[in-house]
């Protein structure tokens, strides 16, 4: 099968694609969004919502511009609702929301102190106590604070919320109603403290610095607060040409073992030479901490201004990235961050109004291809605040400050995907399928030599698709009807149903669009390029994503999750992508006329890859996303329908053909190139893997 013509090209093009190369990507799998509630408000700002907590069935989010502080019920993570919004007099900027049982304390940054709330009966808040400098000696205005209990008393630590005052305040709230000022504690760095974070008898300060001293990351011995000040053991001022001047010290979260120590850096340099990042420190000698690991938006690939909040739980490190959303982290290596999953909240703000780009022919060799990713980066604050993993993977909390509440599942986060091409058993396997038009009929091979399923579902006229619409992990069957518009689905676990969504004309691309494991009716308008796409979790959303002409094209390039905008634009041979994780668009100039754009995983790193398939000659063609290395391979004839899927469910897509004159499968392993034939289906049957890759 010509291996040695795959080779040469390969290497021909790995010294060329070097310098192409935008970033290196660590690869992520996805994490599932459960449910989203954006409360509504008065505020026309962007930046509506901010802190978030939780704490069984209840979780409270803070506010930036819309004032007080929203109450949810989380019982059903999957369906859960506002049950009040605490706004007393319609003023109060409660920056930090905080719930312990049936109680919350909410943080004001604009006058308000930190009012002590009763949740007992959610839908109707009672405000018990207000923790201000008559009551407990607290700050009127604060900006992070945190509440634990230790020797039987519940406390309070607090900061200010400016640069003006930098000491931390410790308040006995074991009765609200009558606080008392404990202690201060007069950090070392040189201007301002911006969050505290607390394991057993430790304390861990994150210092912001100025612009001509670095910030300090104290660490402090807390374990008597009532009776003995707290002991400074040392302190993280990281003096190194890494770092600016200030070092921007935001926030930090110990391992579970309290070893290391994984502090986010929040500055708004993310395109220069010091970008915003999450660093990892030994702090096993708390007076000689030392800098073990660095990961930066820069190294993930990410279109974001910076990391915002850590959060330890287990073996994973979640981030709130602002624009890049909540980045979830394998830290079973403790000094090593993997990511293995993200979620995405951003809406695409930095794409273009129009996929109508005139991008220009390169002169170099058609199939070494080349990237033109547009530089339109983030310069300010925007996106997710924070989030909150403590209640399990599978109940993860999140505030974002446009889009509100969000509760993901991340349960899957490092795990092998699902296969969306034709797993009807749900064993990760594509499964040979043909639709059948002259008879409405569907017949799908099984896995362990069972024999074949059939089922009567369409007419001679559909457009046959698969898809997991009830996220089950199986693939249902499902028809798109042109001349109505009209989706007929039969699923795995929901059974038949059909609605109207399109209108003739309009091409089908269900997929999933917001990353809730289940596939959503979609279409492709050609005659305006617009993307009309249903969402299962998040409903309706339009995008104009290509012109008359291109072929729509369904993959998750970037590997978050959700499906990606992109368009093969057969004059030019050129693919257009807008990645939903970055909210860039990107384009890549490879194929030639007559090619059949196709959609693999060729090197098994869980995001989409660029592949063509040229008839003319039989060849396969692609762009590894790893490495951007080019690769080539005979493997068919004119006549044959190119049906490129994980035959095997080891994660890597194979080099498949159907030939309808026989209607025998040709499969080359994509892993091991192991070839085998599989005689299943007649002459005018359909190949139904064919339905997901845009023949």
């Amino acid at each position: 099968m010509e291996l040695v013509r795959y080779l040469h090209y390969r290497n021909a093009c790995l010294i060329f694609l070097a310098f192409l190369a935008l970033f290196v990507t660590v690869s992520a799998q996805p994490v599932r969004l459960r449910s989203q509630i954006t409360p509504s408000c008065p505020s026309s700002s962007q930046w509506k919502f901010a802190d978030v907590w939780a704490d069984g069935n209840l979780a409270v989010l803070g506010t930036y511009s819309c004032r007080g502080a929203f109450i949810f019920d989380i019982s059903n993570p999957d369906a859960p609702s506002l049950a009040s919004w605490y706004n007393p007099g319609d003023n109060q900027q409660f920056l930090e929301a905080i719930v312990i049982g049936t109680t919350a304390y909410f943080g004001s940054g604009n006058g308000g102190g930190v009012h002590v709330v009763d949740l007992n009966n959610p839908s109707a808040p009672s405000l018990v106590a207000t923790i201000n400098q008559t009551n407990g000696g607290g700050f009127s205005s604060i900006h992070e604070m945190l509440v634990f209990d230790q020797g039987g008393r519940r406390f309070l630590i607090e900061n200010y919320n400016g640069f003006s005052d930098k000491r931390l305040r410790i308040i006995d709230v074991t009765n609200p109603s009558s606080a008392v000022l404990v202690r201060e504690i007069n950090p070392t760095d040189p201007q301002w403290v911006h969050a505290m974070h607390i394991r057993g008898s430790r304390l861990f300060t994150s210092g912001w610095g100025t612009s001509t001293s670095r910030g300090r990351t104290e660490i402090y011995d807390i374990s008597n607060l009532s009776n003995q000040a707290p002991t400074l053991l040392g302190f993280i001022e990281d003096a190194s040409a890494s770092a600016t001047a200030g070092n921007n010290m935001h926030s930090s979260w110990t391992s579970d073992d309290g070893r290391y120590l994984y502090s986010a850096r929040e500055v708004t340099q993310s395109n220069g030479t010091s970008p915003g990042d999450v660093r990892v420190y030994d702090i096993q000698n708390p007076s000689q901490p030392l800098l073990v690991g660095r990961i930066s938006m820069t190294d993930l690939g990410l279109n974001a201004i910076t990391p915002h909040n850590p959060v330890v739980f287990g073996n994973k490190l979640y981030v709130s990235w602002y624009q890049a959303g909540v980045q979830v982290f394998d830290i079973t290596q403790r000094n090593q961050l993997r990511r293995i999953g993200q979620y995405d909240a951003f809406p695409n703000t930095f794409r273009p109004e129009t996929a109508s780009q005139n991008i220009a022919s390169e002169p170099w060799d058609l199939v070494c291809g080349t990237d033109n990713l547009q530089n339109l980066l983030p310069t300010t604050y925007d996106g997710t605040w924070a989030v909150f993993p403590l209640l399990g993977e599978s109940k993860i909390i999140v505030g974002d400050m446009s889009s509100g509440l969000l509760i993901l599942d991340a349960t899957g986060a490092g795990m092998p995907q699902r296969n969306r091409i034709s797993d009807f058993d749900g064993d990760r396997a594509t499964d040979a399928a043909v639709y059948r038009p002259s008879q409405g009929l569907w017949i799908n091979e099984r896995s362990g030599g069972q024999s074949p399923e059939w089922y009567q579902f369409g007419i001679s006229t559909d457009r046959p698709l698969v898809g997991d619409f009830d996220g089950d992990g199986r693939n249902d069957r499902a028809v798109f009807r042109p001349s109505t518009g009209v989706w007929y689905i039969l699923g795995t676990t929901a059974g038949f149903y059909g609605f109207q969504y399109g209108l003739p004309g309009d091409i089908p691309v269900p997929a999933d669009y917001d990353a809730d494991g289940r596939d959503d009716a979609a279409v492709f308008r050609p005659s305006s390029g617009v993307w009309y796409i249903m969402q299962s979790t998040l409903g309706f959303k339009a995008v104009q994503w290509g012109t008359s002409g291109d072929i729509p094209m369904i993959g998750d390039f970037d590997g978050d999750g959700k499906s990606d905008y992109t368009v093969f634009r057969p004059s030019s041979g050129t693919w257009f992508q807008l990645q939903s994780s970055s909210s860039l668009w990107s384009s890549v100039q490879f194929g030639a006329s007559g090619d059949k754009p196709q959609v693999g995983d060729i090197d098994g790193d869980g995001k989409a890859d660029v592949v063509v398939y040229r008839p003319s000659n039989g060849t396969w063609w692609w762009i590894r996303s790893s490495d951007r290395a080019v690769g080539a391979i005979q493997f068919g004839i004119t006549t044959d329908v190119p049906v490129m899927a994980d035959y095997d469910a080891d994660g890597y897509s194979d080099f498949a053909v159907y030939r309808p004159s026989t209607g025998i499968w040709y499969k080359l392993s994509g892993n091991n190139f192991t070839f085998s034939a599989r005689q299943f289906g007649a002459s005018n049957d359909f190949p139904v893997p064919a339905a997901v890759v845009g023949n």
